[in-house]
């Protein structure tokens, strides 16, 4: 992603996940929680996946990670270690959150801080989301989970 004065630096954007991290924790103990996170996320990316991000592969990414959580959280997936998993739920924790460093309603500029913490997540947990993506592709394809 190409810094602007408004991307958040990577120590900003880990005070942040590291804020989110007990609520994180608290919606993967509790399935109802995650699923009414993942309703929210859905919903959210569904009303603005036309926003033009200029990190291309935001919304596959953070599609991925809706996927992951909702496997992870129905015990499909699960041989992902915690620390991952917790990441990825405080980035979608980050992602429903409106007011976070860049405010939500800001056009355009409020989607750059949360494509900022999805590449962050990626960079600390690609071989985990990597191993997601090769378990999914040889899932039965009817059975597809979330697909915005």
């Amino acid at each position: 992603m190409t810094d602007s004065p408004f991307t958040p630096s990577d120590e900003q954007i880990n005070d942040a996940l590291n804020r989110s991290r007990n609520r994180a924790e608290e919606y993967l103990h509790d399935a109802e929680k995650s699923r009414l996170l993942l309703e929210e996320a859905v919903k959210k990316a569904n009303q603005h996946k036309d926003t033009r991000i200029p990190q291309t592969d935001f919304w596959s990414h953070l599609k991925a990670f809706f996927r992951l959580l909702k496997s992870y959280t129905t015990h499909r997936y699960t041989v992902i270690p915690w620390g991952s998993i917790v990441m990825i739920t405080g980035a979608i924790i980050y992602f429903v959150t409106p007011i976070d460093l860049i405010l939500d309603w800001i056009p355009l500029l409020g989607f750059i801080d949360d494509a900022a913490v999805v590449v962050f997540v990626i960079r600390q947990i690609r071989s985990d989301l990597d191993k997601f993506l090769e378990w999914e592709a040889n899932q039965d394809a009817s059975k597809q989970i979330i697909d915005l």
